[in-house]
């Protein structure tokens, strides 16, 4: 007999910020190489859904109110799901989401996008089935239904910081879920911020999900997953015994990695921007002044996130405004720090 009820769920979910990259993936949205990130704690999505019985399933999607591109991508993966939840197919979905931050400024909004549905849909399983998951359990199926929507979306579920893929050194990793790291870091790095530089807002010359293929034949292929392994190794016992040196060395060079892979691929190409570049140079050149522990990361854009900690906040900032913003989108930056993970909201 067909469940006549209806049920909703509302959750917010943080994006996060990669130190150790995920770049090619293997079928089934498995990583080539597992990888690091912190959550954000502002850069947030926030999705409530609401099913209801239906014959199908059918699927509305508003984006901050309004119908939305994404619409599509959902719809796909929802029929994705279904295959193996088949009580999807018994609903109606109707979705709202919002972002707390803009589009275009360099932030995953795929990952805080697809962590918020997972949230949902794992809520609303247990509603529908009368099922309740411990919270180990919960997140880790959150974890593992966000990743099919977008690989990174799988740290979004857990504070602070998340592994995702199977790494010798670290019990219980996997490449089908990330799991959460929990004291074992120097507590210097519970206060990591990462200050988005906007270099330029332009749409992107090529999709992440095509970047990720580009993996599959390129001829750095398993020289790159033994270089994740091994920074990735290397970046935990940095922050294990507070290495800030060490630590910024490795997540420059994960960050400058990932794009020349990029710009060695065929068909190759070249994400950063000029200002990408004197940015960096700036950077570099700050730390050297004023021996702070600071330095870079970047996604596959042209968007520097300049990484710091609270301490130096207030000169970080100065620098910022002094040197960095006349080299950004009119001035344009965003500043965010380390996060306390997803959030049930009030229905």
């Amino acid at each position: 007999m067909m469940d006549k009820k209806s049920y909703e769920a509302s959750w917010e979910c943080p994006s996060n910020i990669a130190l150790v990259k995920y770049w090619g993936k293997k079928p089934g949205q498995l990583p080539m190489n597992p990888s690091l990130s912190f959550s954000l704690k502002k850069a947030q999505t926030k999705t409530r859904i609401r099913i209801e019985p239906a014959s199908c399933r059918k699927v509305e999607f508003l984006f901050e109110g309004k119908p939305s591109a994404f619409t599509g991508r959902v719809e796909k993966y929802l029929a994705a799901m279904s295959l193996e939840h088949e009580w999807l197919n018994n609903y109606a979905f109707y979705i709202e989401s919002e972002n707390t931050f803009p589009h275009s400024t360099g932030i995953a909004s795929s990952a805080s996008a697809f962590g918020a549905l997972a949230l949902c849909l794992v809520d609303l399983k247990q509603q529908v089935t009368k099922k309740t998951f411990t919270p180990q359990q919960f997140f880790q199926k959150a974890s593992r239904w966000a990743r099919l929507g977008s690989g990174s979306a799988c740290r979004s579920v857990f504070p602070s910081f998340a592994l995702w893929g199977r790494l010798d050194d670290v019990p219980n990793s996997t490449d089908c879920n990330a799991i959460p790291l929990t004291d074992k870091f120097h507590p210097a790095y519970q206060s990591l911020r990462d200050a988005v530089l906007l270099v330029d807002s332009s749409k992107k010359q090529v999709s992440s999900s095509a970047g990720h293929e580009l993996m599959n034949d390129h001829d750095f292929k398993d020289v790159r997953i033994s270089q994740a392994n091994k920074h990735l190794s290397q970046v935990l016992e940095a922050m294990r015994i507070g290495d800030h040196v060490r630590f910024f060395q490795l997540i420059e060079k994960e960050a400058l990695s990932l794009h020349a892979l990029m710009m060695t691929s065929d068909p190759s190409f070249v994400l950063l921007h000029p200002n990408s570049l004197s940015v960096i140079a700036k950077i570099r050149a700050f730390r050297q002044q004023t021996s702070l522990a600071v330095g870079f990361t970047i996604d596959a854009g042209p968007n520097i996130h300049l990484i710091y900690f609270e301490q130096d906040k207030q000169q970080v900032h100065r620098f910022i405004q002094d040197e960095l913003l006349p080299l950004t989108e009119d001035g344009q930056w965003l500043d965010d720090c380390i996060g306390n993970g997803p959030r049930k909201l009030s229905e």
